[in-house]
């Protein structure tokens, strides 16, 4: 698949596509605007892999994820870049938990319970 069909799949798509991005190709992935997301890149939500000015910055395909994550949060709570960047923070969290509880033996996670009491 080339790069120019990749900016038009679904941004889970892209991350399992790979490859190195730049904000620009992020933007039209993600149907965004550049100053939104260098505002996340500052509030360090999304890390470029390489150093250097934005704009030339290269980001891995796990960040057009992360921004597609971000603007449903924005959109869809009405959250600002700083409230943004605290849940994207959070809900990594989460997961980074919810990992860690499944490989502790014995112990099976909220979702696989049934609720019920016996």
């Amino acid at each position: 698949m080339s790069k120019e069909s990749d900016m038009h799949a679904l941004p889970s798509e892209i991350a399992e596509i790979g490859g190195v991005w730049t904000i620009e190709e992020i933007c039209v992935a993600c149907q965004v605007e550049q100053g939104w997301v260098a505002g996340l890149v500052s509030h360090g939500v999304i890390e470029p892999l390489e150093g250097g000015k934005l704009g030339v910055a290269r980001y891995a395909a796990a960040s057009v994820m992360r921004v597609a994550k971000a603007k449903r949060l924005e959109r869809d709570l009405s959250l600002n870049t700083p409230g943004v960047a605290l849940a994207l923070d959070l809900l990594d969290e989460i997961e980074r938990l919810r990992a860690k509880l499944r490989t502790l033996p014995g112990l099976s996670s909220p979702s696989d319970q049934s609720g019920s009491a016996e």
